[in-house]
């Protein structure tokens, strides 16, 4: 069975209680036995009433930018969660994308990676993480990416953070790129045996312009 991603966007506090809702629905990722989930700020944003939110004041809680969270989980899983999601999110979005089956792999041209994993996991050290990045190279893929979360956590069910969670090392990194269906089977093989730590999700993507 195909693992699903689940995406959600929220403010980063919700105007009628002046609530982080995006902490509450991390917790409650925990709480459901969600197997990991990574949280990140937008740099800027458009937020659900159509107004751009930008990186402007000092306190960036204050600045109310988007918040994206990210999980990756079993439909099962999935379907268990979703009504709590929506009770919490009053404004907001919640979106799923079902992975790719190795025997549909062949109907599709490229592809989306996404590796989440932590600063501290045995192969993605702050300067060892350039290794995935060889591989991804290696293997052709196109605009490969390295971004750190403020918050999340992993196997070791502890929730790391920035300012809002402790302790506050040990952030989880996100890794993502586009590979070709040529490329995709190798790579794929060898970050299941570079990632000891983590989780990689793959999904059938339309590449519209790579220049």
């Amino acid at each position: 069975m195909a693992a699903i991603l689940l995406k959600i966007i929220v403010n980063e506090q919700q105007h009628e209680k002046r609530d982080t809702t995006c902490r509450k629905i991390l917790t409650y990722l925990w709480e459901q036995g969600v197997p990991g989930a990574t949280m990140r700020r937008g740099e800027a944003g458009l937020d659900y009433q159509g107004t751009i939110r930008f990186d402007l004041l000092e306190d960036s809680y204050f600045n109310d930018l988007p918040i994206l969270i990210e999980s990756v989980m079993d439909k099962a899983v999935m379907d268990r969660i979703e009504g709590g999601l929506r009770r919490m999110t009053m404004h907001g979005q919640i979106s799923r994308i079902e992975g790719i089956k190795e025997t549909d792999m062949e109907k599709h041209s490229h592809f989306l990676i996404k590796i989440y994993t932590k600063e501290s996991a045995k192969l993605v050290k702050k300067d060892e993480y350039e290794k995935i990045l060889l591989l991804l190279q290696k293997h052709k893929a196109i605009w490969g990416t390295v971004t750190k979360a403020i918050a999340g956590y992993g196997r070791d069910r502890v929730i790391y953070g920035r300012h809002i969670f402790s302790p506050g090392e040990h952030l989880p990194l996100i890794i993502e790129c586009v590979a070709d269906k040529e490329h995709l089977p190798l790579l794929l093989d060898e970050l299941r045996e570079v990632v000891t730590q983590g989780a990689v999700f793959t999904a059938p993507v339309d590449l519209i312009v790579n220049k």
